[in-house]
């Protein structure tokens, strides 16, 4: 019995002493996705669906019927993003959110802007996004040897400092889901029909201050003295999206109403070191307030109270959070609490 094992000791490991010298050719990551995007087509679709001539897998598309998409065109888009497996990665709307369990009521739920042009999309991507109508929808995979950027070869090593080269970006697979919402090839002017609208159905006959500003004033102190320059003046607010989604306030009730309340948030005044606008580009203060704002507060006296809406210019701009999307023109009510 003894002589049996130390036979199968040895065979074993001559074995491994073999295995060790034996040579393997391991698989690089793109060739290793090519392998299992192609498993997984035979899986779904059989011979079916080929990929375009770009390496792209369309899996569903229908035609829109409004405007087209241009090379710089700002486009709104609705999508999801999943791996093969079926697990979702990204989604914008709040159905999906509450089917994923992710829903919260202070989360801003609304189409993604994407600037064609811009190095916010690869570039098979915004191909994709030029060759469709408002209200299409299409449905593709995008191997990760598609994930790259279309870089000027005069501004490589620029953007190289930024991670943005034109070199594939991605090491896996994805399924994109896309439906245009809605286009615009001006930006400044979409905003200003916002506004416009937004000032007819809640202020008829109001006007700007100035090119996407609006103030009116709701509650007035003649005898109050004005904010003088620099001055430190202690604010109260209301801060919405035009549609009365209310994505900040300092004002508890108010917080609990749109179930933005935090209990360990301290619903304190907000202290503003208000300088006259256009002289700085926002408040010097612990708690920098965009232009619009710094604004209003100058069209305010202690213990009065106004409306001020304006677009993403005076606002936020091209940023976005989980409260409000980019480009998004704001209204604020404010009261300016009285003089100590």
């Amino acid at each position: 019995m003894m002589k049996n094992i130390s036979r199968i000791i040895v065979a074993v490991g001559c074995a491994c002493a073999f295995a060790g010298c034996a040579k393997y050719e391991t698989e690089d990551t793109l060739t290793a996705q090519k392998r299992v995007r192609e498993a997984w087509m035979r899986v779904h679709y059989g011979d079916a669906i080929q990929p375009e001539a770009n390496g792209l897998y369309i899996l569903d598309q229908q035609s829109g019927t409004g405007e087209a998409v241009k090379d710089s065109s700002y486009c709104f888009v609705d999508y999801y993003m999943k791996d093969l497996d079926g697990n979702y990665v990204k989604y914008t709307t709040a159905d999906m959110a509450k089917r994923m369990g992710t829903y919260s009521d202070t989360a801003y739920y609304s189409p993604k802007i994407w600037k064609l042009g811009d190095f916010d999309l690869y570039t098979p991507v915004q191909n994709i996004l030029k060759e469709m109508k408002v209200g299409g929808h299409i449905q593709f995979l995008l191997p990760p040897d598609l994930t790259y950027y279309e870089v000027p070869k005069s501004l490589k090593n620029y953007y190289k400092t930024y991670g943005i080269t034109d070199e594939p970006q991605g090491t896996e697979n994805y399924i994109y889901d896309f439906v245009l919402k809605d286009v615009t090839n001006n930006m400044q002017q979409y905003e200003r029909n916002q506004l416009k609208a937004y000032a007819a159905a809640n202020y008829p006959g109001l006007d700007t201050l100035e090119d996407g500003f609006y103030f009116i004033k709701t509650k007035a102190v003649p005898e109050a003295d004005t904010v003088a320059d620099n001055a430190t003046v202690k604010v109260r607010y209301v801060g919405k999206l035009l549609d009365g989604f209310c994505f900040d306030t300092n004002i508890a009730d108010t917080a609990k109403v749109y179930k933005r309340y935090n209990a360990a948030r301290t619903y304190s005044a907000l202290s503003v070191s208000y300088h006259p606008y256009g002289r700085t580009t926002e408040s010097t203060t612990s708690t920098s307030v965009i232009q619009g704002f710094d604004y209003a507060v100058g069209n305010l006296k202690y213990g009065e109270q106004g409306v001020a809406f304006f677009w993403s210019d005076l606002a936020y701009g091209e940023k976005s959070s989980a409260s409000y999307p980019a480009y998004a023109p704001m209204c604020f009510w404010i009261e300016i609490e009285e003089k100590e």
